[in-house]
């Protein structure tokens, strides 16, 4: 089980760090909410966690695809894949089509769904443990979990999570220091500002497939 390199990824020469922007809502949605109880955040993520868990034991016998449709529903409930792609681009996403930013927001979701569907793909009798909630910034909370691994390193996972009308939702993920949200956002907008939108998608495109293949990705 490889799936570590999920969240191992460093950029040359540089740690990432997340910081999250003042406003992760769009205007007046934070404002007209009320704010979730402080356990619906530790919540969400045992949900995660124990969809995660039966991908990990069913693994073999579902495949790929079947693993995907597993975590499909849940990963969709608990992320909020519309905030992340708006941070993922930047000063980028204004200048994108309702079209377009409907099409990245897609491929974002696909994106995570198949890459937790490629990497927890066995079981060898981990248990995951919520360790710890605690407010972070304004209006954010992080949660702590841990992957506890028999015989092997216990692996610790920190969840940001934002309130929205629909509850908290996952907003990133790090592991080792090493924030999954910012470096996406190193990757991808510099491939739109590089590229153009179409290439963006075409190697979001590509990155899904070759989950499919159980090609994973090699992080350096």
């Amino acid at each position: 089980m490889r799936w570590l390199k999920i969240w191992g990824m460093v950029l040359p020469g540089a740690l990432i760090a997340f910081t999250p922007p003042t406003i992760w809502a769009e205007p007046g949605e934070q404002t007209a909410q009320k704010s979730p109880q402080a356990t619906e955040a530790a919540a969400v993520v045992a949900k995660l966690n124990r969809a995660l868990l039966k991908a990990m034991r069913q693994g073999k016998a579902l495949g790929y695809a079947g693993r995907y449709k597993l975590l499909e529903a849940v990963v969709k409930e608990v992320y909020d894949f519309n905030s992340i792609s708006r941070y993922v681009l930047g000063s980028h996403w204004k200048l994108l089509s309702p079209e377009e930013k409907q099409t990245f927001v897609r491929k974002m979701t696909e994106f995570g769904i198949a890459a937790y569907a490629a990497e927890f793909n066995d079981y060898a009798g981990e248990q995951f443990k919520i360790v710890g909630e605690e407010p972070f910034r304004t209006q954010l909370k992080v949660v702590k979990a841990l992957l506890e691994v028999p015989n092997g390193q216990n692996v610790q996972f920190i969840y940001v999570l934002k309130p929205t009308p629909a509850g908290w939702k996952i907003i990133d993920v790090r592991y080792d220091g090493v924030s999954d949200l910012a470096l996406k956002r190193a990757q991808f907008s510099g491939i739109l500002a590089r590229e153009g939108f179409k290439s963006l998608i075409a190697k979001l495109d590509e990155k899904i497939a070759n989950y499919a293949k159980g090609q994973l990705e090699e992080k350096s």
